[in-house]
Order: C-alpha cells, then sequence, then structure tokens
C-alpha cells in the first residue's frame, strides 16, 4: 500500500527462513494521523529523541504521539523490527534512530555524485 505519507517502515532484508542473533529492546515510536489514518513516522532508542522529533513534525496543528514500542533488534543484519505485527504483511523493518534513512541518502549521493552532468540532466537534476 502506498502511503502520501513517508513512514519508518522499509521491506527488510531479512530472509524469513534464515537464522539470525536478535534482542529484545524497547523503543519509541512517533505516530502521526494523516486522513484519519496513524502511521509510524520515526522510531527511537531513546524517548528524548522521539520527543525531539514529534515536536519538528508538527501538521495541522497536531503533533506526532509518542508511544513506547518492543523491537526487536538484528544484530545480524543490522535491522529492527517492531513487534507489533499482525503477521499478515511480510516482514517490515522499521527505521530505528534514522540509520535506514541516513545509508539510502549516503548511498543515493554516492551515486549521483558518481553521474556526468549530462547523465543528471538527463534526470532532470543538476549539481550542487
Amino acid at each position: 500500500m502506498n502511503h502520501a505519507v513517508e513512514t519508518a517502515h522499509y521491506p527488510a532484508t531479512q530472509a524469513i527462513d534464515q537464522p539470525f542473533e536478535a534482542t529484545v529492546r524497547e523503543g519509541w515510536g512517533v505516530w502521526i494521523t494523516f486522513m484519519r489514518e496513524e502511521f509510524l513516522k520515526a522510531t527511537f532508542t531513546r524517548r528524548a529523541d522521539a520527543e525531539a522529533f514529534a515536536a519538528q513534525h508538527t501538521h495541522g496543528g497536531q503533533r506526532g504521539q509518542v508511544r513506547r514500542m518492543w523491537l526487536l533488534v538484528n544484530e545480524t543484519a543490522g535491522e529492527a523490527y517492531a513487534l507489533a505485527s499482525d503477521g499478515v504483511q511480510p516482514l517490515q523493518g522499521v527505521d530505528l534512530d534514522f540509520r535506514h534513512h541516513q545509508r539510502l541518502q549516503t548511498l543515493r549521493s554516492d551515486v549521483l555524485s558518481r553521474l556526468s552532468d549530462a547523465e543528471l540532466q538527463v534526470l532532470g537534476l543538476k549539481r550542487t
């Protein structure tokens, strides 16, 4: 399902039938409401970080709601999974402390830096 909101979820790289080392940790999720539906926007290991993120992400006068959650942290693959899943969806990772988001941004930046000015122009981008 595509959301009009960027969420903390991403497809997990961990294969369901492969063993991995994991720990269960307390986390803090920031949920936002958009069009009467709640979305997990970000996940943090520290409540103070979640509160600061929620304060920065307001819309329509509404602030994100911080809730405690339990996470299964895959130490082998460096991923985290919310333990509240109903099992219907495939395994979904949650972006814990923006690690996944930062890796994607670094990868995107690295790939774009390798492109020529002509290739960037074809993509509708320009070097800054």
